[in-house]
C-alpha cells in the first residue's frame, strides 16, 4: 500500500508539472544559497587552518600583545625564552623607525631586527635577494627594493642608520605590494624595510626589548602546555602582563569560531529563502486538497483510511522538497566553485582554496529540504485526511 501511495504521489506531481516546478524552485533557491555559503565557508576554514599549520607549525607557540592594536608591543627576553626546557628555537620580531641616510636619499624608514632562525620559524618572511648576499656579520644591512631606490644605495655602499654606518650586503627582490611582501603580523612591507642583525638593532635602539611578537619553536618530545606555562613565567619576571600566549590549537579554534559565526549568520539569512519555499509548498498542497476533494472522497469510499490520505499528501510535499533540495545542492556547489574561481582570478589567487564537499553537507541538505517539504505539507494533509467521505463526494 505504501508503494502504491508513493507511485500515486509521483504521478500527481508530474501531472501538475508547472505548479510543481514553481514550488520546487522556491526550495531550490534557498538550498542552493545555504549549500554555497557552507561549502565556501568550510573550504576557507580548512585552507586557513592548513596555511596556519604551514606558517606557524603544530609545535609553535606565539607570544603576542593583547588586543588588535597595530602599534602594540610587549616586553620579551629572547635569551630567556631560548633557555626554557623543551624550546628548540625562539625569535622576537622587532621593528623600529629610524633615520636613514644613503648616497642618494634619506628619510625615516622601518628597521627590522633579523635573526637567522627567522628563515625557519617564519615561512612567510621571504627574503629573496635580487643582488648581493645575506647578513653574515655585524654592521651589515639588507635593503628592500624600494628602500634601495629611495636611498640610491647599491651593494657594497654604506648607509647611516641613526648615525651608525652599515654596509649594504644585499638588496631584496621586489615583491607584490598587495599580496605577500610583508613581515608576518607586523604590516611592514619588505620593499620598504631595512634588515639588520637583532643585536645591531638593540645597539641602535637601546632599552627594553619591546617587540611586536615572538615565536617559540617547541621540541617534538616536549609538552606544549608546559612550555606555555614557562613562557608565561618568563614574561611575568619582566613585568609583562599585556601578552597572550597561543599555540596552533588556540589559533585554529579562534579561526573556526570566527568563521563559524559568520557562516552561521549568512546561512541563517539564506535559510529565510527555504522558509519562503516551504510556505510555497504549503500553499501548493492546500490548493491540491481543494482541487482533489472529490478524488479524496472516492479514495475513502473504496476503503482508503485517513492515514492513507495523509501519507499520500505528505509524500507529495516531501518529494517536492527533496527535488528542490537535490537541484539546490547541485546548483549551490556550482555557485560555490564558480565564485571561488572568479575571486581567484580577480585576485590572482587560483588554487588558494576550494569549496568543501562532505557527506554531512550532502545528506544534511537533502534531509533538511525533504523535512521542510514534508512539514509544510502536514496541515494540508491533515485537512485532506479529515474530510468526511460523503461531503467530499458532494464537493464541486
Amino acid at each position: 500500500m505504501t508503494w502504491d501511495l508513493f507511485r500515486l504521489a509521483v504521478r500527481n506531481i508530474l501531472h501538475r508539472r508547472l505548479r510543481s516546478w514553481l514550488t520546487v524552485i522556491g526550495i531550490l533557491i534557498g538550498t542552493a544559497a545555504v549549500v554555497a555559503l557552507i561549502a565556501i565557508g568550510q573550504g576557507l576554514q580548512r585552507t586557513i587552518t592548513s596555511q596556519v599549520g604551514q606558517i606557524v607549525g603544530f609545535n609553535t607557540v606565539l607570544v603576542m600583545p593583547q588586543g588588535m592594536g597595530f602599534n602594540q608591543q610587549i616586553r620579551v627576553d629572547p635569551e630567556a625564552l631560548r633557555a626554557i626546557p623543551g624550546v628548540r628555537a625562539a625569535v622576537a620580531v622587532r621593528t623600529e623607525t629610524g633615520y636613514v641616510e644613503g648616497p642618494g636619499g634619506k628619510g625615516f624608514l622601518s628597521v627590522v631586527g633579523y635573526d637567522p632562525a627567522m628563515d625557519e620559524l617564519t615561512a612567510e618572511l621571504d627574503l629573496t635577494l635580487a643582488a648581493g648576499g645575506k647578513l653574515t656579520a655585524p654592521r651589515q644591512v639588507v635593503l628592500g627594493a624600494r628602500t634601495a631606490q629611495a636611498l640610491g644605495a647599491q651593494v657594497g655602499q654604506t648607509v647611516a642608520i641613526e648615525d651608525h654606518p652599515f654596509q649594504v650586503v644585499g638588496i631584496l627582490a621586489r615583491q607584490g605590494d598587495q599580496r605577500g611582501g610583508g613581515v608576518p603580523a607586523v604590516g611592514v612591507p619588505l620593499n620598504d624595510a631595512l634588515f639588520v642583525f637583532y643585536e645591531d638593532l638593540r645597539t641602535l635602539f637601546p632599552g627594553p626589548d619591546l617587540v611586536q611578537y615572538a615565536i617559540v619553536k617547541v621540541q617534538d618530545n616536549a609538552a606544549i602546555a608546559a612550555v606555555k606555562t614557562a613562557v608565561r613565567e618568563s614574561l611575568r619576571a619582566l613585568g609583562e602582563e599585556n601578552a597572550q600566549i597561543v599555540d596552533f590549537e588556540d589559533l585554529t579554534q579562534r579561526i573556526r569560531t570566527m568563521l563559524g559565526g559568520v557562516q552561521a549568520f549568512l546561512a541563517g539569512i539564506a535559510g529565510i529563502s527555504i522558509l519562503v519555499g516551504g510556505i510555497g509548498v504549503m500553499n501548493t498542497m492546500y490548493t491540491a486538497v481543494l482541487e482533489r476533494t472529490r478524488e479524496i472522497g472516492v479514495m475513502k469510499a473504496v476503503g482508503a483510511k485517513g492515514r492513507h490520505v495523509l501519507m499520500l499528501f505528505l509524500f507529495e510535499s516531501g518529494l517536492m522538497g527533496l527535488g528542490g533540495g537535490t537541484l539546490g545542492l547541485i546548483a549551490g556547489l556550482g555557485v560555490a566553485w564558480t565564485a571561488t574561481a572568479v575571486v581567484g582570478r580577480l585576485f590572482d589567487a587560483q588554487g588558494t582554496f576550494t569549496p568543501a564537499l562532505g557527506a554531512g553537507l550532502v545528506f544534511g541538505a537533502l534531509l533538511f529540504s525533504f523535512a521542510v517539504g514534508a512539514i509544510s505539507g502536514v496541515l494540508p494533509a491533515r485537512r485532506a485526511a479529515r474530510l468526511p467521505p460523503v461531503e467530499a463526494l458532494r464537493y464541486e
